[in-house]
């Protein structure tokens, strides 16, 4: 289980890398270029944490039930009704 999760994740970085990371360091988007790199040290993190069960890193889906209000109240207020 954790070879195929690993293989998959390195499959999709190596992707990534080939078909976005190369176009913003020809045309020199550094700002691009820098949060793709977070992005894609994020998933690294996370994906190897996962596929082998390291628990290293925090669970995100705390996160996401600490936003979970903010998130209700701003779809509420934007909601269109008709």
């Amino acid at each position: 289980m954790p070879f195929s999760l690993i293989f998959v994740l390195l499959l999709f970085i190596g992707l990534f890398i080939w078909l976005e990371l190369r176009a913003l360091i020809k045309q020199r988007e550094y700002k691009e270029l820098m949060v793709a790199s977070l992005f894609l040290v994020l998933s690294i993190s996370y994906g190897l944490d996962y596929a082998l069960d390291w628990q290293f890193l925090p669970n995100p889906n705390k996160l996401l039930y600490i936003l979970k209000p903010v998130s209700e109240s701003v779809d509420k207020f934007f909601q269109v009704t008709g």
